[in-house]
């Protein structure tokens, strides 16, 4: 308010995103009028070398002098001929150079744009409004960044790892639950939506997952009609799990009681109860996987980690009388939630039925203990201890437990769930903000290996090569200077009288010792190539054990000034990606390099197009909550503030 005489400064980490690119923008306008004078330029410094080039050949052409005074006769001067004549040949080079620097200009620049993120929209100050579809603006600018920045990288690694990692728009906001048999997930659910529809007991009583949903009408899809389903994109990926996941995969579409809890726009997922399944001779975690694949016919650790992706919350239910981790949910928790654990959250359900509070003490510590064996940190997550029975009932007041904490808890659970809608497209620009993360450090760390190994290729090769080729020059230069003579180079010279048979007998032992020298060198040409072949085959066997070597080295100057625990973290997730593309490849010099430029559009995005996404994430959680945008005198209010 300049009325007022308040002078109000912009924040510096917010606005710098924008202003840094409105001055990028003025630039790139400053630079297109400064095109014809550049050009002059160039030309005037092609006029100066043409002069150089004429005057190096005014003196290159003196000696020709002579030959040139014969060639035109008497009546004119020979310097002056020497010096038209070069000088128009330096002339000629001078014009050629600038035509040539004229045409490479601005095939350069075109290179150098090709090579910069070419955004199709504008970062706009989104704290004075202005957007008119919120939702619109932020699918159009993830698709883009998949598109031009992730997609190119992962196309170029073996196999894709960051394939299903994208998100496919549109996609309806979605709940995951996960949990051992028998500790109410069926129940918790039924509770939710207010009607009895999914089969409960002590027993495993779900073989599949099955997707619910409050609808207008019932209706009940198989797992090839939901795959097709235009209004969630993502479940097409599904179908890479083959048959006996999609024979198990259903979705229900309920019309819900009116105060039911469930409200539209979301889905809950029922999964499978997780069981110890019978693992033969060893429990290495590799063995656990093969062994969940053939019980169930399908990847469990790889479907729960793509519904736990797209999830905006997951719940981890643990039954108290059966509080620790079985075989599947160790790899639940290793692998399907590796770095999501601002998604789930920790549930000890069906306390009630527990009788006192020294059972209520030994359940919970068990599972506590029981998750700090996998989640390597200091600080566990919080658990949050509920019941089924009584949804909407009052407590029971005879119970020696204190259920009234416990239906808080509860509620706070429930809660988390009916937000998950608002959380939805932050959880979106979280997820992309991470890949984005994920597939720098991927190619930076593949890049040094690829670097390093292309090194030692050529190196091993090369010394290789200087072992065979030492022998065969050192008997070149023997028979070149006649102190070998090969076998039967004397007879082949005109006029050498026939030797005696002892000479003859001396000439055999010099073709035997021939056939000697070049059996050696056969067996020496073998050996160098095995040893060097051995010596790649191991080094490409310590790659994959030197993996955390490799990613020290790379980020050896950022760890300078800062211990790394976020980076540290996400490689522990981006470490079995790169371990599974080298074991996959013959060696790791034939991947495909990453140019610097390439990460230089990742940094962009990560500074300024997330940044832009987050705020269009929060006008969108705004809209959702009823709360009103900012206008421009909110706005100003807030800077003010």
């Amino acid at each position: 308010e300049p009325a007022q005489g308040i002078v109000l400064l912009a924040p510096a980490t917010p606005m710098a995103p924008l202003v840094q690119h409105e001055v990028e923008r003025k630039g790139l306008r400053h630079g297109r009028r400064l095109r014809v004078p550049l050009l002059a330029l160039v030309s005037v410094v092609a006029v100066a070398v043409s002069l150089d080039l004429a005057a190096f050949s005014r003196s290159g052409k003196a000696a020709s002098a002579a030959a040139t005074t014969a060639w035109v006769g008497k009546n004119m001067q020979p310097e002056l001929v020497v010096e038209q004549s070069g000088g128009l040949r330096g002339m000629a080079l001078g014009v050629l150079f600038a035509l040539l620097m004229m045409g490479c200009v601005p095939a350069w620049r075109a290179i150098r744009k090709a090579r910069e993120l070419q955004r199709p929209y504008q970062l706009q100050d989104l704290l004075h409004g202005g957007i008119a579809d919120p939702e619109a603006d932020l699918t159009k600018i993830i698709t883009f960044i998949q598109d031009q920045v992730i997609v190119p990288i992962d196309e170029r690694l073996p196999g894709r790892p960051f394939e299903y990692d994208l998100h496919s728009f549109p996609f309806v906001p979605m709940v995951l639950v996960i949990g051992n048999h028998s500790s109410g997930k069926s129940t918790f659910i039924n509770s939710l939506l207010g009607v009895s529809t999914q089969e409960t007991g002590v027993a495993p009583t779900d073989d599949g997952f099955t997707v619910l949903e409050r609808w207008q009408a019932d209706s009940t899809e198989d797992g090839p009609t939901v795959f097709g389903c235009p209004g969630n994109r993502p479940f097409r990926e599904l179908q890479r799990f083959g048959q006996a996941f999609s024979g198990h995969f259903r979705r229900k579409r309920k019309v819900l009681p009116y105060d039911a809890i469930m409200p539209f726009g979301l889905q809950i997922v029922d999964t499978p109860g997780m069981i110890d399944l019978p693992v033969t001779g060893s429990i290495d975690r590799d063995k656990l996987t093969a062994n969940t694949v053939r019980g169930r016919g399908y990847n469990f650790v790889d479907v729960v980690r793509w519904w736990a992706k797209r999830a905006d919350l997951i719940l981890l239910l643990f039954d108290p009388d059966k509080p620790g981790t079985t075989g599947e949910t160790l790899e639940v928790l290793t692998k399907s939630l590796a770095g999501l654990d601002h998604k789930f959250m920790v549930v000890l359900n069906k306390v009630d039925q527990l009788d006192n509070s020294i059972d209520f003490a030994r359940a919970y510590g068990t599972l506590g203990w029981a998750l700090s064996k996998v989640i390597r940190r200091k600080d566990l997550p919080q658990i949050y201890t509920t019941y089924n029975a009584g949804f909407d009932a009052k407590a029971g007041t005879h119970h020696k437990l204190p259920l009234e904490d416990f239906a808080k808890r509860r509620e706070e659970v429930i809660a988390e769930v009916c937000r998950a809608k608002e959380r939805h497209f932050d959880n979106v620009v979280t997820a992309l903000e991470e890949t984005l993360r994920q597939v720098s450090m991927t190619a930076m760390v593949l890049g040094a290996i690829q670097a390093k190994a292309a090194r030692r290729l050529v190196l091993t090769w090369l010394v290789g090569a200087a072992l065979v080729a030492a022998p065969l020059g050192v008997l070149v230069w023997l028979v070149a200077t006649g102190r070998l003579a090969l076998p039967g180079s004397a007879s082949d010279v005109p006029g050498v009288a026939h030797r005696s048979s002892t000479e003859a007998h001396s000439e055999d032992l010099t073709f035997m010792g021939m056939l000697g020298v070049l059996s050696a060198y056969a067996g020496l040409l073998l050996a160098v190539t095995a040893g060097c072949r051995e010596f790649l085959q191991q080094s490409r066997r310590l790659q994959r054990t030197t993996l955390d070597d490799s990613f020290e080295e790379v980020y050896a100057d950022f760890f300078i000034h800062n211990d790394g625990e976020d980076h540290r973290a996400r490689w522990m997730n981006v470490k079995p990606k790169i371990s599974s593309i080298l074991s996959s490849i013959i060696c790791a010099s034939s991947l495909k390099p990453f140019p610097s430029w390439e990460m230089v559009k990742i940094d962009a995005c990560l500074t300024k197009d997330v940044w832009h996404l987050r705020q269009l994430a929060r006008m969108l959680r705004l809209d959702a909550n009823g709360e009103a945008r900012p206008s421009n005198d909110r706005a100003g209010a807030a800077r003010k503030g």
